[in-house]
């Protein structure tokens, strides 16, 4: 059986009331809320990301109990529907029609493990450009929230936030730059829309989702390190609206130097196994991915 490496991203989930963005976590909730997902009929699983032509449901699931805490393991599938070029031959290049209708796309599988403790939930997630993204599986599990919420007659004033598991880096090169002269902050345009400052209407449908807000310093100045770390440790935790930081500037040397915290978020690679048709095998994948949440499964 042949391997490959994956990619694992560190993440932590909670609840965020929509009024005074006070966070908060009912593992009790939460557990009920996810299980009812799982135990939903397939067509009520299943979202449409219309503006992606990208199709999420859930393929398979298991839920153990582990010490005092519950152990979710996920794999997501989904799809990208309305493209169905013609094949090529990687023989001698020739080409047929494709018999792949608009509405079909290559199942694509995901797989994330969600650890339920007492103060949060701790997922990790298998980052794949194909796959579902992090955002993608929080706004899917917001969409399931909202109809949990309505079904069960509770208030529906609160929704789930991720926060990222930052890696050490981040920080440790900030603190050793001569200077800052420029940072990038991303952000949601409904930052800026009327839920937040009202500054614009946020159904615009033309303007992107993300928006960049640029801070320069003045000619033979830099921007406060200690304001940068202040944005990064908020980036680290649910309540921030700033999704990334990017950062120009010079090391001590003089060197020009960018920092960027999507390449600093914790990340770690497993080795798995692949089935015969090159997709990752699901119990190899959960496997390594139990020994990162620190999980032996001869006592799970």
């Amino acid at each position: 059986m042949s391997t490959q490496d994956r990619k694992i991203g560190f993440y932590g989930l909670q609840f965020e009331k929509y009024n005074d963005r006070e966070l908060f976590f009912d593992r009790v909730l939460f557990k009920d809320f996810i299980e009812n997902v799982l135990l939903r009929p397939t067509n009520e699983q299943m979202i449409n990301i219309h503006r992606h032509n990208k199709a999420i449901t859930i393929d398979k699931y298991a839920i153990t109990e582990y010490y005092a805490d519950f152990l979710i393991r996920i794999v997501y599938k989904s799809c990208k529907y309305n493209h169905n070029p013609d094949y090529m031959s990687s023989l001698d290049g020739t080409e047929r029609e494709s018999d792949k209708k608009p509405f079909e796309g290559e199942k694509e599988k995901t797989h994330l493990c969600i650890r339920i403790s007492t103060y949060e939930a701790e997922l990790i997630l298998e980052e794949r450009r194909s796959g579902v993204s992090i955002n993608e599986i929080v706004n899917y599990l917001n969409k399931m929230l909202r109809k949990y919420l309505i079904n069960k007659n509770l208030p529906k004033n609160f929704k789930i936030k991720y926060g990222i598991v930052p890696s050490k880096n981040f920080l440790e090169i900030l603190k050793t730059m001569k200077d800052v002269k420029i940072a990038e902050l991303h952000t949601n345009k409904f930052m800026i829309g009327s839920e937040a400052m009202n500054l614009l209407e946020h159904e615009d449908k033309s303007m992107k989702d993300d928006i960049v807000i640029t801070m320069k310093a003045f000619a033979k100045e830099s921007l406060l390190k200690r304001n940068i770390s202040k944005l990064y440790s908020s980036l680290t935790t649910t309540q921030s609206k700033i999704s990334r930081i990017r950062l120009y500037g010079h090391d001590q040397e003089g060197k020009f130097i960018r920092l960027d915290t999507d390449n600093s978020r914790k990340m770690q690679y497993i080795e798995v196994s692949l089935d015969a048709n090159g997709t990752v095998n699901t119990d190899s994948i959960f496997e390594k991915m139990y020994a990162l949440l620190g999980i032996n499964e001869e006592n799970k």
